[in-house]
Formats: C-alpha cells, structure tokens, sequence
C-alpha cells in the first residue's frame, strides 16, 4: 500500500477515509491515545470512595491536558486576519479537523458516563467550545469544516447538554439559525461534495435533540424550526430523487409533532371532556408538515415511505390524528387516494399490508364516508374503466368494518380495479366496449 493510498479507520464508529497512510493511522492513534489518557483523568476510580476520588485535583489535571491538545486550535481566535485571509483560513484547516475529531471522541466515549465526569469533561472543553462558535461564520461557505464543526455539536448535544445548560444552548441554537438562512442552507444542499448533506443532516439531528426536550425552554424556537424545514430545506429536497437528508427531515418533523402537539392542538383534557371545540393553533404550518408527509407517498424510495407510514400511525395511535377536524376536512382524503393510487401502481407491494391497514385506520374514523363518499370520488376521478365497472367496483366492496373483511374485499377492489383497465387498454381500436 503506498504512502499516499486512502486509508480506513474506524474509532466509536467513525470512518476516516481519503487521506494519506500517514495522516490517517496519526489521527487514528491520536484519538485512541488521547480517549484513553482523558478517561484516566476523568472516569471513577473503581473501588474507590466518592471522598476519595480527587475529582478537584482530577479536574485541574484534565483541563491541563485538553489546553495542551488544543493549544493550536485555541490560537484561531486570536488571528485578527483569519477572517480575510483565505490562504490562512485553507492552512489551518488541518488544525481543526483533527482537533474537533479530537474532542467528539472525547464526547462520545463519555456519553453514558457518571454526571460528575461529564461535568468535568464540559469544564475542561469550555474555551474550545467558544472558538468553535467564533469562527464559525468564517467558515459557513466551506461544508467540509462546518461538518466537523457540527460533529462536534452534535456530539455535546447529544452527551453534555445538562452541563452545558439551556441559556448556553439556547444562545448556540440562536446562532445556527440565524447563519442557517435560506440561502445558505441551498448552496450547503447543492454543494458538489457530499459534505453539505452531512453538514444539513447534522444541523437537523441537532434541531431534533431540542425539539425532544421536555418543557417550554426551547419552545420560542418552534416556529424558526418549522420555517427552516418547511421554507428552506423542503423545497429543495422535495422533487429530488435522492434520499439524502429526507429521513432526517421527516424524523424532525415527526418529533415536532409528536413532543409538540400542543403547539398545533391546546385544547386541554378538561375541555375536551366538557365537549369544547377540537381547537387547531398555528393551522397553517400544520397543514404543510401534513401534506410534506403525503407528497413523500408519492416517492419511489420505500424506505422514507415506510418511515412516514410508521410516523403517522404512531401519531394517530397516540393523539388520534386522524380524528382531528382539520385532518378529516383538508388530508383525509389527499392521503386515502395517494395509498390507494399506489396499491393499484404497485410501487411499493413490500409495504401492501402496512399500506391497507393504514387506510382502513383512516377509513374506520367514519365507515360510512368512506363507503359512500370517498369511493365514489374515488372511482369518478379514475380513469380507464367504464361506468358499469364503476358501479360493479362500488356493489362488490362489501361495507363491513371488521379489519380482515375490509382488507380482503379492498385487496379485491384494487386487483379488480387493475384487471379492467388492463383488459380495456388491451382492446383494439374500434372494438365494442362491455
């Protein structure tokens, strides 16, 4: 293997690849040496009393090694011209990478640590943490450092946000968002490396760990956070063929809606009980997260399909979103014609059970429209059968709302349905339609 072969590693699940031989195996060695002297510092002493675990002289001791390590990294701020000056901003990339990789190792391997390590693990990281939101502007048009820089946020957010604190990751957040603009975030998507799509995926997991957390801290982000998805990144992604970034955009958006209901749905318990109206705040960003959900079942990846499927239902099962005013008035039926439009394509014939059993949860919030109402529009508006196969259809789909006979007797309607179309458009020109 030559000096400058690309090289694999993998550390905590991480993979470096791209890079000389040399490099690679020094930044491999530089995260298993530096892991195993932090954890020395900063891990409990087995067998040993919490009085006696010297967590102070520990603690001096480990901001002592993370400064050394880190010393290059720190400078940056101090370099007046850093922010001008792009043949310095290209020569101190290798500082940064290596020294962000550094320090999410160090993150990582002590998520599920006690509390008083992570404690220490925050103190010590502090400075560092400051250097990384000061140049992060500088570097906002260059995704291959910005994704570094994510990582590491990523990490601290996902293993220190109790010792960070929410007014430090409020402020963190205020700064992503108000550099994550429209713009931006397009030229980061379009970007002709594949690092924009892992810089956008992580500033998403990002926004999905605040949105999870409990309490009304974060709750005056909401609204910047829909507005990111649903104005910035939706509309660039939506008719692309390429998964990327879709998984993670929906999974946000599915844990906006499900550790936020109350942000679209206030009306308390008490009120429902006492009859009060099924009240809907904020209807509008609602309505586009719903029909975000409904286009993705139009898209030939299954694996987004499956997701938002499993989504939905995990939602109506939940907080009965089917139920819902807006939902049976505006998306009930946008989402029974888009499922049924693709049993009869059979575009997705893994999920044909998944798919059935979520019309009929659709369905069963009244039987009774669904038979007379919806499969009449339904047949109305389809095209390559005659009248009388539309009456047919509609006599043979017997109006029973037991799961099993109204999934056979919809199975039946569909491949009823495909087999008049088939022998219609397989008949000559001219020829007398029955």
């Amino acid at each position: 293997m030559g000096r400058d072969e690309a090289v694999r590693g993998r550390v905590n699940g991480k993979i470096y690849r791209d890079r000389g031989l040399e490099d690679g195996l020094e930044l491999m060695v530089q995260l298993i040496v530096c892991r195993a002297l932090s954890n020395i510092l900063i891990l409990p002493w087995p067998n040993i009393s919490e009085r006696d675990q010297q967590w102070t002289a520990r603690s001096e001791n480990h901001l002592g090694f993370i400064r050394r390590i880190t010393s290059d990294y720190r400078a940056l701020k101090s370099m007046p011209n850093l922010s001008k000056d792009k043949e310095l901003q290209a020569r101190v990339k290798p500082t940064i990478h290596k020294t962000l990789h550094l320090l999410s190792d160090q993150v990582e391997s002590i998520a599920g640590e006690v509390s008083k390590t992570k404690q220490v693990c925050y103190h010590s990281l502090q400075e560092s943490i400051q250097v990384t939101l000061h140049i992060f502007p500088i570097y906002i048009h260059q995704p291959d450092v910005i994704e570094d820089m994510m990582g590491f946020y990523l990490a601290l957010f996902q293993g220190l946000r109790v010792q960070m604190g929410i007014p430090s990751i409020q402020s963190t957040i205020a700064v992503f968002v108000s550099l994550f603009t429209r713009d931006q975030l397009a030229e980061t998507i379009q970007h002709e490396s594949t690092a924009g799509t892992r810089v956008v995926e992580k500033f998403l997991n990002i926004l999905e760990i605040i949105i999870q957390e409990p309490g009304s801290a974060f709750k005056a982000f909401i609204p910047n956070i829909i507005s990111i998805c649903m104005d910035h990144i939706y509309p660039i992604i939506a008719e692309r063929a390429s998964p990327d970034i879709k998984p993670a955009l929906y999974r946000l958006l599915f844990e906006l809606l499900q550790n936020k209901w109350r942000y679209f749905f206030p009306t308390s318990v008490l009120s429902k009980i006492q009859g009060g109206t099924d009240a809907v705040e904020n209807d509008q960003q609602f309505i586009a997260i719903m029909q975000a959900f409904g286009q993705s079942f139009l898209q030939p990846d299954i694996s987004v399909f499956r997701q938002n499927m499993k989504a939905l239902e995990l939602l109506n099962s939940k907080s009965k979103l089917y139920d819902k005013k807006i939902f049976k008035d505006m998306m009930m039926f946008p989402f029974l014609n888009v499922l049924h439009q693709v049993l009869l394509g059979r575009t997705h014939e893994l999920l044909n059970e998944e798919i059935m059993l979520m019309i009929y949860n659709m369905a069963a919030v009244d039987m009774n429209h669904y038979f007379t109402n919806f499969l009449g529009e339904f047949l109305s508006s389809s095209e390559g059968i005659h009248e009388h196969q539309r009456e047919s259809l509609a006599g043979n789909f017997k109006k029973d709302d037991d799961l099993p006979t109204f999934t056979h007797c919809l199975q039946r309607f569909v491949n009823d349905l495909r087999y008049f179309r088939l022998c219609n458009n397989s008949l000559p020109e001219g020829s007398i339609k029955l």
